[in-house]
């Protein structure tokens, strides 16, 4: 089985349902980064007082067959916060020690 690493890059607001999503497909293991700066679609995330949003980033690890049920349920939480940057990027783990 190959394995594929998930990151998911969102607003911190929404940190509770991307953990809901991940307890639910049976993911516990990841690495998160929170209360992290950027730009992007949804303008700046940059924690000052201009621009007081931020980002948390969760990476995980996961079995390539759990891909498609974890990019849908990306996929409606994208449409149920609309205006809330979300966002997920699938890269192949080639080696893991």
């Amino acid at each position: 089985m190959h394995k594929i690493m998930v990151y998911i890059i969102h607003d911190r607001s929404i940190d509770e349902e991307v953990m809901d999503i991940l307890s639910n497909l049976g993911i516990k293991n990841y690495t998160k980064w929170q209360d992290v700066v950027g730009s992007g679609e949804n303008g700046p995330h940059l924690g000052d007082h201009v621009w007081p949003a931020l980002n948390n980033i969760t990476m995980a690890v996961i079995e390539d067959n759990l891909k498609e049920a974890l990019l849908d349920k990306i996929k409606g939480l994208q449409a149920d916060f609309p205006f809330v940057g979300l966002r997920a990027i699938v890269v192949p783990v080639l080696d893991m020690l």
